[in-house]
């Protein structure tokens, strides 16, 4: 069964839950007892407003827009992985190889999107998820040495590249759009609880290396209380079999931390924080869509599949 959800409908929940945030972040400055806490905490939400927006309104839009947004998405994620995965090359600063090669790569990754997703989606699943394998053997068969050549492009195809490139192909059919909408409330939905939880109840952390802030206590309230979301929100407002809405649960979860810890990998082995920062607070587009860039696609491609 195809599965068509309005963009509409996803968007009357983003905004619900960024005015209920407002709204609460509002009352918390008024409060004297609060207001210490809440009013540094307003530049940290008008930025998430800026990345909602920037989100949204391509899909909103649609047509010539959403092209245009996702090339320029495309190039600058090549320009930010990029640049990350050369500061293991000695020599590379301020080269030709430098400046070229992360241009290229975004626009390698928006022209397969598009070629790719002239094909079924099914076919199109299954050549980037052959090009991840090819890649990911690769890597379990290379010599130690993170600066190689072969190295470096066996990590850019396996992350970014290849989740990037399905994304895109999503994209740009159109009946996806409300799906991917979808996944990007629910990645930001996860994030929002598991933050909660693991600065309340956090303690051991899950990932010590690639991601030490996440903690295994937070990863599981953010999926306790997201399963609880969707198993309200899925029967009720979307008209899911309950199933559907924890199994749905179940993948953003899994996913967006794959996405968020396939992110940090890349950046760990170059030995930097952040990619190259577009938002204060934020750090680079890669930061930020990490995880939708996988939890995206798989969304779709669990809802053509069994939806």
């Amino acid at each position: 069964m195809t599965v068509v959800l309005a963009p509409d409908l996803v968007l009357w929940a983003i905004a619900i839950g960024l005015g209920f945030g407002a709204l609460v972040l509002g009352l918390g400055s008024l409060v004297p007892a609060t207001a210490d806490k809440a009013r540094p905490l307003w530049p940290t939400f008008v930025t998430e407003l800026v990345i909602v927006t920037a989100a949204v309104l391509p899909f909103v839009f649609g047509g010539p827009v959403l092209w245009l947004c996702l090339a320029a998405l495309c190039l600058r994620i090549g320009h930010e992985a990029g640049q990350v995965a050369l500061l293991r090359r000695e020599g590379a600063s301020g080269s030709a190889t430098r400046r070229l090669l992360p241009l290229g790569l975004g626009a390698l990754c928006f022209a397969v999107g598009v070629a790719v997703g002239a094909l079924p989606l099914v076919w199109s699943a299954g050549l980037v998820l052959l090009a991840g394998l090819i890649a990911a053997g690769t890597l379990a068969m290379m010599p130690g040495g993170e600066g190689g050549w072969g190295r470096i492009a066996a990590e850019l195809v396996l992350f970014p590249v290849s989740p990037l490139v399905l994304f895109v192909a999503c994209a740009l059919t159109g009946d996806n759009a409300g799906l991917l909408l979808l996944a990007f409330l629910l990645v930001e939905t996860y994030d929002s609880y598991a933050l909660l939880g693991g600065k309340v109840f956090g303690h051991r952390p899950a990932f010590p290396v690639l991601s030490p802030r996440k903690t295994i206590e937070g990863l599981a309230i953010g999926g306790a209380a997201l399963a609880l979301t969707a198993a309200l929100a899925g029967p009720l407002v979307l008209g899911w079999p309950l199933w559907l809405a924890v199994l749905v649960a179940a993948l953003i979860a899994a996913t967006a931390v794959v996405g968020d810890l396939a992110g940090s990998r890349l950046k760990r082995a170059s030995g930097v924080k952040d990619y190259p920062q577009v938002l204060p607070r934020q750090g680079g587009v890669l930061d930020i869509a990490d995880a939708w860039l996988i939890a995206g696609p798989a969304l779709v491609l669990l809802l053509r599949l069994f939806g």
